[in-house]
């Protein structure tokens, strides 16, 4: 299969209605009532919502626009806009390349999508690795869309097969807790915090830890509130129970970032001070500030760590072991939805023969192609977002994402170019 990648501004409105008609409009008008019932409920959940839901989010404010009218030219105004037509485009045009079988199967994949919790994170990263692969010359045969199993494609160019394998990390994999938890918590803990906010005089960090895995449990989330609160009224340095313990600081505001504008407040500057302060990693927090004036500052974090690149590892294990045929070169095409593309270009940057130096994601992924059972993978990439360029001499838009490849060593093919799909500039 192989099809145009080009979209023109006056497709945009046909495009949008044609994805929607592949499982009908009430799957995803009930998506949007319930991205809606949850920020209504919990206008907390904003972040989780995006992260999950940006492709539904930014369907229904685009349908809403008056502008977009079919045959007609639309100008796409944000990064969200232009993933969601590029993955309108690229499903759109496999659907109507599939067989039956094949259709029936990717609006199965669509629904289950658009079910609460599922999100269509995963199914738009095959689509726009397929995509990519076009770009690069490649037919491309949706195996696991056609024959219900199997890899998800394999790639054919003259003399060249390799199978693709495509897997999605989002950022709670591996992680004691996760962000709609978190959400969920601090909607319970936002009562008792704004208290303490609108009488303090300088600056608090409420750093609460957990002994394990957040749980989505309302009761547990009960206790954790009676221990902050009994910690902020009390004013105690350290409460202790069984399933938390709070400890607060206080700091001047003078010696802080907040003793700035709203715009010059960098969350790495925050990190690094709360950091400072509690002497740990602080990857989830809830700031109430008035610059200058107050700051609350929540850290949440467990006594267990964090098993990020175990889930990694797991899931990459369980892919090359049971979905490659190992009669063909393979590649694993990961997308990390937390990082950024700068973030992977650091990685890559960071990328050393040495493993004194090398990181631990690069580490992970080198031993685990050193596995006798990873013979058949010629390469793991990382992919990252892509970031909208509108540069082009001649008014096209186009999206670049970052990648950041591992080959195999001891693959036969390792130093073949022929197999090199990505590339680590830009994919």
């Amino acid at each position: 299969m192989r099809f145009s990648v080009e979209v023109h501004d006056t497709e945009v409105a046909d495009l949008l209605q044609a994805l929607m008609q592949i499982t009908g409009t009430e799957p995803w008008k009930r998506r949007f009532d319930w991205i809606q019932r949850e920020l209504n409920e919990n206008p907390l959940m904003k972040d989780w919502l995006w992260e999950r839901c940006a492709i539904e989010w930014t369907m229904r404010e685009i349908l809403s626009d008056q502008s977009l009218k079919p045959n007609q030219p639309f100008k796409l105004q944000t990064q969200a806009q232009f993933e969601l037509v590029a993955f309108a485009a690229g499903t759109v045009r496999c659907h109507k390349l599939l067989s039956e079988s094949g259709r029936r199967r990717l609006r199965g994949v669509l629904l289950d999508g658009l079910k609460e919790d599922k999100g269509l994170l995963s199914i738009q990263h095959e689509i726009t690795t397929a995509v990519h692969l076009m770009v690069r010359g490649f037919d491309v045969e949706f195996q696991d869309m056609e024959h219900g199993g199997g890899v998800d494609f394999v790639a054919r160019k003259d003399e060249v097969e390799i199978e693709v394998e495509c897997k999605m990390f989002s950022a709670d994999l591996g992680r004691k807790i996760h962000r709609r938890r978190s959400a969920t918590l601090y909607r319970a803990l936002e009562d008792v915090l704004v208290e303490t906010y609108n009488s303090a005089t300088k600056g608090l960090i409420v750093a609460v830890t957990i002994p394990d895995r957040l749980t989505p449990a309302p009761e547990r989330h009960r206790e954790i509130e009676k221990a902050v609160r009994k910690a902020l009224l009390q004013d105690e340095a350290l409460t202790e129970t069984e399933h938390c313990a709070v400890r607060i600081w206080d700091f001047s505001i003078n010696d802080s970032p907040f003793n700035k504008a709203p715009e010059e407040i960098s969350r790495q500057a925050v990190d690094q001070f709360v950091r400072t302060h509690t002497r740990r990693s602080n990857g989830n927090l809830m700031i109430l500030f008035s610059p200058r004036r107050r700051v609350v500052i929540l850290s949440l974090v467990s006594e267990k760590q964090d098993k990020v690149l175990d889930g990694m590892r797991r899931q990459l294990r369980d892919a090359a072991k049971g979905q490659f045929s190992g009669t063909r070169p393979a590649m694993l095409a990961v997308q990390l939805h937390a990082l950024t593309a700068d973030q992977l270009i650091n990685l890559a940057q960071l990328d050393s023969s040495s493993r004194a130096v090398a990181t631990d994601l690069q580490i992970m992924t080198s031993d685990f192609l050193q596995r006798p059972s990873s013979t058949h993978i010629h390469t793991i990439v990382y992919r990252s977002h892509v970031v909208v360029d509108s540069g082009g001499s001649d008014g096209t838009t186009h999206g670049v994402g970052p990648s950041y490849l591992i080959k195999n060593r001891n693959h036969p093919l390792y130093g073949d170019p022929r197999y090199w799909l990505f590339s680590v500039e830009a994919s």
